[in-house]
């Protein structure tokens, strides 16, 4: 039997034990981590399909390891709902700004850049002057039901799961593992150790705004309001190198005014709770498999804001890095079923 484990449980480490448990069901698959859902940093997020804060990472992967993930949540959503919405998104802009239509342009729905016309019309109704944007179709995610769905699948699927903080590459735990999936997100700079990754730390409120139904991101003042079919999240925050994980008045009073503005609806919704993340930033995203002392290492980590835009897509390449690395495993570490 080969014996693999996945270090990290967000939504991209349950996602890659879960393909490879549900691929080979003779394998023993085991996620270590000190956390588990609802408890991970993915559940916190705004839960946007939205390609964001990736860093140098090719349009090409963006886009193969986005609309893969796309077309899983549009699955999901038209065939079971799972809490996930679909809805426009408007991404706008201050300043004057030439736009490049991305490669994933013309594989997502309802994609159009923003004429004048409409841009008056949001900046009239948003109470900001916007001189360039764009709009799509997108789907908007409750984090934690989607984790809680991953999570029941793979345990369903015999998957294993252990309570364990898995310090570095070459931890006792990993010791009878011969393939090491390394999802551990903000903690890849300790534990492979990658000084490349740092952190961004997100501060965001939960209101109650259920007449809400359309994304808007304001790129040039940092501001997004992202509602779900349970509770609207405002933001937001993205501070490189800043490890605070507590709660900021300062930035509590930036997020609630700007969005404010924006939507005066929102002066008097209940805010539900205030939240701070640290995601995991790099400069690109790491996705690769690598040999050290006879064992098969697959890192998938450094997604910034990205995670829930690009989780099932990465799962798939390091599905397929697997497969490609299998006949280096030993012959000791796979048991014949003849």
């Amino acid at each position: 039997m080969v014996k693999i484990c996945v270090i990290g449980a967000g939504v991209n480490g349950l996602t890659c034990a879960l393909k490879i448990k549900e691929k080979y069901k003779d394998f023993d698959v085991t996620i270590f981590s000190d956390e588990f859902t609802p408890n991970t940093t993915g559940d916190g997020s705004g839960g946007l399909w939205y390609p964001y804060l990736c860093g140098d990472t090719s349009q090409e992967n963006l886009t193969k390891w986005g609309i893969e993930t796309y077309s899983f949540l549009y699955d999901l959503w038209y065939t079971g709902g799972k809490h996930i919405s679909l809805m426009p998104m408007y991404e706008l802009y201050r300043q004057k700004k030439q736009l490049s239509r991305p490669l994933w342009a013309d594989l997502v729905f309802g994609y159009r850049e923003l004429d004048m016309r409409q841009l008056d019309y949001l900046s009239t109704m948003h109470s900001v002057e916007y001189s360039a944007g764009r709009t799509f179709t997108t789907f908007v995610i409750q984090a934690p039901k989607l984790l809680e769905y991953l999570y029941k699948r793979f345990k369903d699927a015999n998957g294993e799961v252990a309570t364990a903080k898995i310090t570095s590459l070459s931890d006792p735990l990993l010791q009878e593992f011969r393939v090491i999936v390394n999802c551990t997100g903000l903690r890849a700079r300790d534990v492979v150790p990658d000084t490349r990754v740092f952190p961004i730390r997100g501060q965001i409120a939960r209101v109650k705004a259920p007449w809400l139904n359309y994304t808007i991101v304001d790129e040039d003042s940092g501001h997004y309001i992202i509602p779900n079919d349970a509770i609207c999240v405002l933001g937001g925050t993205h501070q490189n190198n800043d490890y605070r994980t507590e709660i900021d008045a300062g930035n509590t009073g930036f997020i609630l005014n700007g969005c404010r503005q924006m939507i005066p609806s929102l002066k008097s919704v209940e805010v539900v709770k205030h939240w701070v993340g640290l995601r995991p930033g790099r400069d690109e995203i790491r996705l690769e498999a690598e040999e050290r002392k006879g064992k098969i290492y697959i890192h998938n980590y450094g997604h910034g804001g990205s995670g829930l835009t690009l989780f099932w897509g990465c799962g798939e390449n390091v599905l397929q890095l697997l497969e490609q690395n299998l006949g280096s495993i030993k012959p000791h570490d796979a048991k014949s079923k003849l």
